[in-house]
């Protein structure tokens, strides 16, 4: 019923929804310092990012004012 890899996603947020974050009034925003990719990740992440931006998921922007770091979890 869930679709499990990131490509079968295609399209189906803009279909289904907008998503929206609502702020609460006076949120100031956050920037936390970027943590380095561990080199071991860094062609996975990179990976995983562009079929997310094929899939229509994420898109490009130049800069934000909420910034926070990626976690990596690996899988046992």
């Amino acid at each position: 019923m869930f679709p499990t890899k990131v490509t079968v996603l295609k399209g189906i947020i803009r279909d289904l929804v907008v998503i929206e974050i609502t702020l609460k009034p006076n949120a100031k925003p956050v920037k936390k310092r970027p943590y380095r990719l561990n080199l071991k990740y860094k062609e996975k992440v990179s990976l995983e990012i562009d079929k997310m931006l094929v899939a229509g998921i994420i898109e490009p922007i130049e800069e934000s004012d909420w910034v926070s770091p990626m976690i990596i979890q690996e899988k046992n």
